[in-house]
């Protein structure tokens, strides 16, 4: 960037202008003689009205002109700060100079051929600095110009190079299409074409050299339970079918039917962890009776040292899943801890309520004196870096803060080997596919790389088949999106003015032991919402992104201690709040899709728990009803036959439009006009 795009004082209005009188060689010949017809015109028009060859604008004569183009970078050194520079070329040659940024082009007007050139080599002088470091800058002034060559240069100069504002038949006769292109016959040079094999085959060499000086990776600390490798393929199948239906598969090899050498599931926390009683005591002390099914597949191929996609629902397990054979992975290194010279385990996550969880869940297992920190967007950035520089071997970030610390060198991801995007679907929607692929370049490539999803979209495997090595797929349920089936859902369908009544009412009667999670649409409807239950004795807390993070930590706090029964929150919240014991989730505004539905009533129904879900739904939302039968019925729940009039309903109104805009489209009208009906 330019100093002078910095200059809060700069103004380069006075010294722009519409430069209509010159010709646009970049559209066709009939466009530039029209061009050229009516600068004569309005130059004529001057000579009519008396101005005795003087522009009316400026009140000078411009008997000689001067046109070059310049590229975009160079507008900035050419104006100058505040238009000093053009304010200066204009007293000291007495010229006119105009600027039209939206055709690229500098124009010099005077009644002086040499002042006009003397003013176009400084205005030359000045892109050429503004471009310095480039060799097509370094061309001699007045150098041809052919269409091969547009956008390569500096700046490159305009047809003619005079005329006379009371000699039009001559200029007229001397103008060219030749002239619009060359000032001489000097060709242009030609760039080279790029060998675009050759500087990929250069990035993979420099690549390989980079990643060849990273000291020995140990992947695989797996030793299979007898038990578990004598198990028949029935047997197999019967434990994976019991566990939700489970699926592995090398997910990127299933056209060539290669899955291969793909670890049994265990259905005892032993027949992993014999080898390690320490961390076995760990788990024991949560009093887990037996492996969730992601995790009973899940920690045989990570032990092994395979890359995973993990897809199951929320409230399943995938945490542990990923976490303790990361405490292995670290643990198990040749290489001591402190040589390594940072983190061993980065764990993304697209929310900081699902970061600051993961934390939490990573604290409850004291291995070896692994230690973990949380850097998040919102935290006191100085307290994080604190931790980081006190040695951690485990990193738990959203991707903002994460490439915050990595620029400012606090962070070195070089010496990640375990990799974990959890909710990847998610951190996708929210847009940091960018920060991930641009962390993920500066991590060795034969690290161990885990993704969760609750979905399978095709943004998440398009993702996966760049950054993973022949990962094993564990998808636990269907592929297709559906909701838990340990939650009962209710659907209401309501006018807006109910719901408020409807919320306040359910609250009047819960049970003593009941906690429930209110999602509203919008920041502002949550916090009118929260001050009208206030107010109205029912004591309750909010979280939503406009809140401070000591503000959104602190409700989650009440709500987990018991403190407050009810939490009010945005889809902020719809994922990353892993509180057990929440048994009611409230849908006060339906959500925009049905994608976001399924997280949120997934806030309970948790940790072999049961939950209801109540959804409010209103005209506006009858474009997802039939998409939410789909959900409910694939669940086994009740369908209210006014949702299922709702859907059927919005159906004929999408057909009659569909044939009100092919009946248009015939008659040449426009059908836009037809809204949605109401009923």
């Amino acid at each position: 960037m330019s100093d002078w795009e910095d200059d809060e004082e700069y103004d380069e209005k006075p010294q722009v202008s519409n430069v209509r009188s010159v010709p646009n060689y970049s559209h066709s010949t009939n466009r530039r003689s029209s061009d050229y017809r009516e600068y004569r015109r309005r130059e004529k028009d001057s000579t009519t009205n008396k101005n005795n060859g003087r522009d009316t604008a400026y009140g000078r004569r411009f008997d000689f002109k001067e046109s070059l183009y310049v590229r975009p970078e160079s507008f900035g050194r050419i104006i100058g700060r505040a238009g000093s520079t053009i304010q200066g070329l204009q007293s000291d040659f007495n010229v006119r100079v105009d600027i039209d940024k939206s055709r690229g082009m500098v124009t010099v007007v005077g009644d002086n051929k040499g002042k006009v050139n003397n003013a176009l080599d400084r205005i030359r002088q000045k892109a050429d600095e503004a471009n310095d470091g480039n060799s097509h800058s370094q061309r001699p002034h007045g150098s041809g110009y052919n269409r091969n060559d547009r956008g390569n240069q500096a700046y490159r100069s305009y047809g003619r190079e005079e005329h006379s504002s009371f000699n039009y038949r001559s200029s007229e006769t001397s103008y060219s299409r030749n002239d619009d292109y060359n000032t001489n016959d000097e060709p242009s040079p030609k760039r080279p074409l790029i060998d675009w094999d050759a500087a990929n085959k250069r990035a993979e060499l420099a690549r390989a050299e980079r990643w060849s000086k990273c000291p020995p990776l140990t992947k695989n600390f797996y030793v299979e339970d007898p038990d578990v490798t004598n198990m028949n393929e029935e047997e197999v199948a019967r434990i994976r079918l019991e566990n939700n239906n489970t699926t592995v598969s090398r997910v990127f090899e299933q056209e060539s039917g290669k899955s291969d050498n793909i670890p049994n599931p265990v259905w005892k926390f032993e027949q992993c962890f014999a080898k390690y009683p320490d961390l076995l005591a760990e788990v024991a002390k949560q009093q887990f009776k037996k492996p969730s099914p992601i995790q009973a597949q899940a920690w045989p191929v990570l032990l092994k040292g395979e890359d995973l996609i993990g897809i199951a629902q929320t409230g399943t397990g995938k945490t542990l899943a990923f976490l303790l054979p990361a405490l292995i992975h670290i643990e198990y290194q040749t290489i001591p801890r402190s040589r390594r010279g940072g983190p061993n385990v980065l764990v993304l996550a697209p929310t900081r309520e699902l970061a600051l969880q993961i934390e939490k869940e990573v604290n409850k297992y004291s291995f070896r004196g692994i230690k973990a920190v949380c850097v998040y967007g919102g935290g006191s950035r100085k307290d994080q870096i604190q931790s980081v520089e006190a040695g951690v071997e485990v990193i738990i970030c959203t991707p903002g803060r994460l490439n915050d610390l990595i620029e400012a060198k606090v962070i070195n991801v070089t010496t990640v080997t375990y990799l974990v995007l959890d909710e990847a679907d998610r951190m996708l929607d929210m847009g940091f596919e960018p920060q991930i692929r641009k962390i993920l370049l500066d991590i060795r490539p034969d690290r161990q790389t885990i993704m969760t999803s609750a979905t399978w979209p095709s943004c998440v495997r398009r993702l996966a088949q760049s950054y993973t090595n022949n990962p094993i797929q564990v998808c636990i349920g269907s592929l297709d999106l559906a909701a838990t089936h340990s939650v009962r859902q209710v659907v209401e369908v309501v006018d807006e003015s109910e719901k408020y009544p409807l919320v306040k009412s359910f609250i009047k009667s819960m049970k003593s032991d009941d906690k429930i999670i209110i999602f509203c649409g919008k920041k502002i409807r949550a916090d009118d919402l929260s001050s009208d239950l206030n107010l109205a004795g029912y004591l309750c807390q909010a979280i939503h992104g406009s809140r401070d993070q000591a503000d959104r930590e602190q409700a989650i706090a009440d709500i987990t201690s018991g403190e407050v029964r009810i939490l009010i929150a945005t889809d902020v919240a719809s994922r990353g709040l892993d509180i057990d014991d929440v048994t009611h989730v409230i849908n006060y505004d339906f959500p925009r899709n049905i994608e976001e539905y399924v997280h949120r009533i997934g806030r309970t129904g948790r940790a072999g728990r049961t939950g209801t879900s109540i959804s409010y739904i209103t005209r506006s939302d009858w474009g997802l009803a039939a998409e939410l039968i789909k959900i409910m019925e694939e669940a086994g729940q009740n369908v209210p036959d006014k949702l299922r009039g709702m859907a059927e309903r919005f159906k004929q109104m999408k057909e009659r439009r569909s044939d009100d805009n092919a009946k248009g489209r015939r008659n040449g009208g426009d059908s836009r006009s037809y809204g949605y009906r109401k009923y």
